[in-house]
């Protein structure tokens, strides 16, 4: 059977598509599909002797008549294909999935065409954002109705099946549990005091949802791209930051770490700061190769409209939950926290998030003698437990583990 490596097709419609056809071949000329709606080469093969067969008055509901028509589609697909639990009310739906997957590979190639002929400059700029805007327009808004909900519903869950989970899993087996990874359209608040941890554990959760394929989307809005690189490397490597900086940590580590890190292609931008930005640079990334988890370091540095923070997190918070639902990306944004003891600036910011995460160690006790530390999950909207997950400190503070207790969730 055809395999959907392909992030802008969808093989599984493609399919429903062609089984409508099989079972009601004059559909062929009622549903809005063609050739290059295909991404398959057999189905699209099978779409074509299809429409040249109908046009001839042949029927092909007897799959004997396509083999004879194309000798090079194989017979095992054919009967892959009917083997399918099918409704024909359902055509229309995946025929717009078509649709809309070949409008994303268009948009796609353009903006890949143009990048490759006059670069970063602003011609570029304002054309990336005409078509994305237009991309915006095709895919994002429509109303699903509920049987079209219930549909992706069963799709999650089959997915999750056979992925045997249901988002995409951190190292940290208790936090799985408890949240069920790192799922699409979700916002989590990972809070904590300054010094506390945030960015060494957000560093730990991108290096393991990276080994297991997500595709991440970091802006940074305090540190660098050379000083969030720099923590990562400590984080593959266990190489403590100072002894990467002065020349002394190992040099077959740095090496590894660094061809680790380009495999997995995670992009970076410290020099946007506005979420009409992070939008349109979403977008971007949805379209050239993909996008599964967008993080944010940290919230409270984000420009939005408002005198004072309290209006701009107001603002921050309803935009990161639409981003999260529009793009279909799990958003992790760290957030410092208020004297008292709540995220800084509005309380719009934990009332949007889905799930909030909270580094609870003693502010005020010696932080270098004491390398654990109890993660909060204070709130759990989509999957209802709550509770606290002991961790530690790796010995040279780069990597953050669990610690397992009887008990403990």
């Amino acid at each position: 059977m055809p395999t959907n490596i392909n992030p802008f097709s969808d093989t599984e419609s493609e399919a429903q598509v062609l089984m409508a056809f099989l079972l009601e071949p004059e559909l062929i000329y009622q549903v809005n599909v063609s050739t290059s709606d295909f991404t398959s080469t057999e189905y699209r093969a099978i779409y074509e002797a299809m429409l040249k067969l109908y046009s001839e008055g042949i029927s092909f509901q007897d799959p004997k008549a396509i083999i004879d028509f194309n000798s090079q589609i194989k017979a095992e697909t054919i009967i892959a294909l009917m083997s399918k639990s099918f409704t024909s009310a359902n055509i229309k739906y995946h025929s717009k999935i078509l649709k809309q997957k070949t409008f994303n590979r268009k948009s796609r190639d353009v903006v890949s065409i143009l990048q490759s002929k006059i670069g970063e400059d602003d011609f570029l700029h304002d054309m990336e954002s005409g078509i994305l805007k237009l991309y915006e327009s095709q895919s994002i808004g429509k109303y699903i109705t509920t049987a079209e909900g219930l549909s992706l519903v069963r799709t999650r869950i089959n997915d999750a099946k056979q992925a045997e989970h249901y988002g995409i899993q951190t190292g940290f087996y208790r936090l799985n549990d408890c949240i069920l990874g790192l799922c699409p359209k979700h916002l989590i608040m990972l809070g904590g005091y300054t010094s506390h941890g945030k960015s060494t554990l957000m560093s730990q959760i991108v290096a393991d949802v990276c080994r297991n394929d997500a595709r991440v989307l970091i802006f940074s809005v305090e540190d660098s791209i050379e000083d969030k690189l720099i923590r990562l490397i400590a984080t593959v490597t266990g190489e403590p930051i100072r002894s990467i900086l002065r020349g002394y940590a190992n040099e077959d580590r740095l090496l590894a770490a660094q061809l680790q890190i380009e495999k997995w292609g995670i992009h970076i931008y410290d020099d946007v700061y506005n979420l009409e930005e992070m939008d349109m640079k979403i977008k971007k990334h949805k379209l050239q190769g993909g996008v599964d988890i967008v993080v944010i370091d940290f919230v409270q540095n984000i420009q939005a409209k408002g005198e004072g923070i309290y209006d701009r997190m107001s603002e921050v918070a309803i935009k990161l939950q639409q981003i999260a639902k529009r793009h279909n990306v799990c958003v992790l944004a760290l957030s410092q926290i208020s004297k008292d003891n709540n995220l800084r600036g509005a309380q719009e910011l934990e009332s949007a998030a889905d799930i909030v995460l909270w580094i609870d160690r003693d502010k005020d006790a010696n932080l270098t003698d004491n390398r654990n530390f109890n993660l909060l999950v204070r709130k759990n909207r989509p999957f209802g437990k709550t509770g606290r997950i002991e961790m530690c400190f790796s010995e040279t503070w780069t990597g953050i583990k669990e610690i397992y207790r009887e008990g403990i969730i």
